[in-house]
């Protein structure tokens, strides 16, 4: 009852979001207005725009499930959260986003997951602070790598990787915190970016599948700012050609190991993008990308610690603007301490076709293959479909 109590209070909104969008005129008028009317001794950064002027904030709801059909299971790998890792019908996500600038200086954006009732993410950003810097505080995806920053519905595959799973979280590594990044004036984009999240789990916002919450520290609270969970992020981008870019990311994380109270744990990670795009054509044209993502750990234990590592390398093609497919390889192991503290090694493949009628509806049909430790490999195919109403915010690069 309180699913649908919810959706009939927002459905309005939605419609009213809706119809303003459709009137480009107004929008255009109100930001005419607006630059016309600003102090002419401000900067232009500081002038309002049509965005945050209008009345309603942008509301998407974005819709993701599917079909699978498994064999063969003798050990699986249990991903949970967003995955189809079960026989029959799945609903992956029911996602209520909402975004809006406040004011030239600040914007507000919300993440609301129907399935499981949870906060994935609510944060302000600042948007005018001199020399380049940026600070975000709210509850928000960790800064580690680029697959934990993007929604169930705008990755390349039906499930998230199992380095997502092992690593990071289920759903996604994050928690209630604060961000500062700074825009670096060097000749290519270079990002710096330092997160600080807090780990209570009796507020329900730190989500980890390394890091332990305060309350496991031997005092059960915080005796300290080592207590806390930091982050930090390098990212490169370089333009190499007209229809070629790459991406470099450095991450890492340091926190609270969940096997011994006051123990540290650690991981770094890289990950790298190189895509081709003939932007001169259009939508219609083929492009092509490439993602490798890579994570080490390392966890105190009891008398020990362990180590372990994991990567997966994925090639997505866009055949034209409706058609793509992708395949991924992936492969987690450990290299040192026993099964206890971490799993065996696992290995999956994956391969799909993608059908996308128009930007808001998508068809996948894709085919997995599984092995985890010494036990035979298992088979799975799966069936999505997804559908969008309404705005919904850019995805990562």
């Amino acid at each position: 009852m309180q699913t649908i109590f919810i959706l009939l209070f927002l459905l309005p909104l939605i419609a009213a979001a809706q119809e303003e969008a459709t009137d480009p005129e107004l929008a255009a008028a109100a930001a005419a207005d607006a630059v016309e009317s600003a102090p002419k001794n401000e900067p232009a950064s500081a002038a309002p725009s049509a965005g945050w002027l209008s009345e309603n904030p942008d509301i998407g709801l974005v819709a993701d499930g599917g079909f699978g059909v498994l064999w063969n299971r003798k050990n699986p790998i249990e991903q949970g959260g967003h995955s189809i890792d079960k026989q029959g019908f799945a609903l992956q996500g029911l996602e209520l986003v909402i975004g809006h600038a406040v004011d030239p200086y600040f914007r507000f954006d919300l993440n609301f997951q129907f399935v499981g009732m949870h906060l994935e993410e609510a944060y302000i950003t600042s948007l005018s602070l001199p020399w380049n810097f940026q600070v975000r505080g709210g509850v928000m995806s960790a800064q580690m790598g680029r697959e934990n920053q993007k929604c169930i519905h705008s990755i390349d595959f039906v499930n998230y990787s199992l380095l997502h799973t092992r690593f990071l979280s289920q759903e996604h590594f994050s928690g209630l915190g604060g961000e500062i990044s700074w825009l670096a004036p060097t000749p290519w984009y270079l990002m710096l970016i330092g997160q600080i999240l807090d780990t209570k789990s009796s507020i329900g916002l730190f989500r980890s599948n390394t890091f332990a919450p305060v309350e496991f520290t031997g005092k059960g609270d915080y005796d300290g700012l080592e207590d806390f969970v930091y982050l930090a992020r390098i990212v490169n981008f370089f333009e190499l050609a007209t229809a070629w870019s790459l991406n470099v990311g450095l991450s890492g994380a340091w926190g609270q190991s969940r096997f011994v109270p006051d123990n540290r744990a650690t991981i770094y990670g890289a990950d790298i993008l190189l895509k081709y795009r003939d932007v001169e054509n259009g939508d219609d044209s083929f492009a092509w990308r490439l993602d490798i993502e890579a994570l080490l750990r390392d966890q105190q234990t009891p008398g020990d610690f362990s180590r372990d590592i994991g990567f997966f390398v994925s090639n997505h093609f866009q055949i034209d603007k409706r058609w793509s497919v992708a395949a991924r390889g992936e492969w987690n192991d450990r290299l040192h301490g026993t099964a206890d503290f971490a799993p065996d090694m696992q290995v999956r493949g994956a391969a799909n076709v993608t059908f996308n009628p128009t930007h808001f509806s998508k068809f996948r049909l894709e085919y997995d293959i599984t092995k985890n430790g010494d036990t035979p490999p298992y088979h799975g195919v799966f069936l999505q479909a997804e559908v969008v109403i309404g705005a919904h915010g850019a995805h990562i690069f």
